[in-house]
């Protein structure tokens, strides 16, 4: 089975699942990374994260795509 990493769009604007990878993300850089991302997009969801352990977060996103954020690798989740 073939894995998607693709945009989806139907009516309305399109979503993306994007993952941000930063070693031990604080809970002060998951807000400021919130922020970044609101500047050009909407943020549908958010998935698990724990401040200071995390390396990772997921995102699903509408409207503009984010590639990049400074200080995270970000890249396409495959679903």
């Amino acid at each position: 089975m073939a894995q998607n990493a693709a945009p989806f769009s139907a009516i309305g604007r399109t979503v993306f699942i994007k993952s941000f990878a930063k070693t031990n993300i604080t809970q002060s850089e998951l807000n400021a990374l919130v922020q970044t991302v609101q500047q050009t997009a909407t943020i549908t969801a958010i998935g698990a994260f724990t401040a200071g352990t995390s390396d990772v977060v997921n995102m699903i996103i509408e409207g503009a795509d984010v590639t990049e954020v400074a200080g995270y690798t970000v890249s396409d989740v495959a679903f």
